[in-house]
């Protein structure tokens, strides 16, 4: 049963994805209107406004957007055809040309999680993965800001980085 998911997990991630789902913004509350009052919620009476703090410039750190393929990325959408099962990808590029990852699959109604080992390289604008049983899958590299994007002809896969 595992070889089969494992088979099957292999496929639709070299054979391409299906469109994940992103998730929604969150909704804001709209400013108040005129002759509304504003909500004091938690004000202290009489006391004056707190000034909002303004974080310092040195400890903002800024969400990756680098421009390189090593580390940690997380599938955000994907399209191709033959993985309409395909929910979720999770690929990590080492330093020194070693590739895992896990996929997320759905088949007949059940969720099944399946392992990715073996290694990737990079020439010029297109990077080679080859998986621990052989098989090797080629995508040519396009960014889209801090987004990976990886193309194979039809198929899409855009990878942001994961949280660190």
């Amino acid at each position: 049963m595992k070889r089969i998911l494992a088979v099957i997990a292999s496929g639709a991630l070299l054979g391409g994805c299906a469109f994940l789902t992103p998730k929604a913004r969150p909704e804001t509350a709209p400013p108040p209107t005129e002759g509304e009052p504003e909500d004091t919620t938690g004000d202290i009476a009489g006391a004056p406004a707190a000034e909002p703090e303004t974080p310092n410039q040195a400890s903002i750190k800024p969400k990756s957007s680098r421009q390189e393929i090593p580390g940690w990325w997380v599938s955000r959408a994907a399209a191709g055809p033959g993985a309409a099962g395909v929910l979720k990808v999770e690929m990590i590029f080492g330093d020194g040309g070693a590739f895992s990852g896990t996929i997320l699959v759905e088949t007949d109604g059940k969720r099944r999680f399946a392992g990715l080992d073996g290694t990737w390289r990079m020439a010029e604008d297109r990077i080679a993965v080859t998986l621990s049983d052989g098989s090797e899958r080629t995508w040519s590299v396009a960014w889209d800001g801090g987004l990976l994007i990886l193309k194979d002809g039809e198929s899409e896969l855009r990878l942001e980085r994961a949280p660190e």
